[in-house]
């Protein structure tokens, strides 16, 4: 199976644009979902733990908070492109990030914790993807209100973490040493 095809933003929501912005030069969603596992894991065993619960403003996610949020994000983008894949046309409701954050528990997370979780997450989509074919990629189905595809879902997905390690490299490693 091949999964060559950039993602589709006119069955996407409109923000998805931004993400799949992320990700322009690449072609291969599974390729894409593998480098930025291991980029992404590699960046964060390299963050300092005195870092770790730092926000850079009042009512900012800490660094950890951050983490899991891509993390969480995952698990949701996910679970809808499995229903999409499997040709499931019921309406799949949003999700409130800020509730999320509010009750996770992160202040009994450490980053070598949320690197791991962020591994067996990915390798789970990254397995999730694999079983599908062209036909199970590209059915449109609606999260949000809004359709989109388990191909442009797994883009996204790519292309929120991007955005968040970088939000990270901008904002939350100011004065340190740490060259990334």
């Amino acid at each position: 199976m091949s999964f060559i095809g950039r993602p589709d933003p006119e069955v996407a929501p409109a923000y998805a644009k931004y993400y799949f912005d992320r990700t322009i030069g690449q072609d291969d969603l599974l390729l894409a979902l593998e480098n930025n596992l291991t980029e992404t894991a590699d960046f964060i065993a390299g963050l300092p733990e005195a870092k770790a619960d730092f926000q850079y403003a009042d009512e900012k996610w800490t660094l950890k908070g951050v983490i899991l949020h891509f993390i969480e994000t995952e698990r949701i983008f996910q679970y809808r492109a499995l229903r999409f894949s499997r040709k499931d046309k019921t309406p799949v409701d949003g999700f409130d990030e800020g509730l999320y954050a509010q009750n996770n528990n992160i202040d009994q997370r450490s980053l070598e914790d949320l690197r791991q979780e962020f591994i067996d997450v990915r390798k789970a989509g990254i397995s999730l993807f694999k079983g599908m074919n062209a036909s199970m990629l590209d059915f449109a189905g609606t999260a949000n209100n809004t359709p989109n595809t388990p191909r442009n879902l797994g883009w996204i997905m790519v292309g929120h973490v991007i955005h968040h390690c970088n939000i990270i490299k901008e904002r939350y490693l100011v004065d340190t040493d740490e060259a990334f």
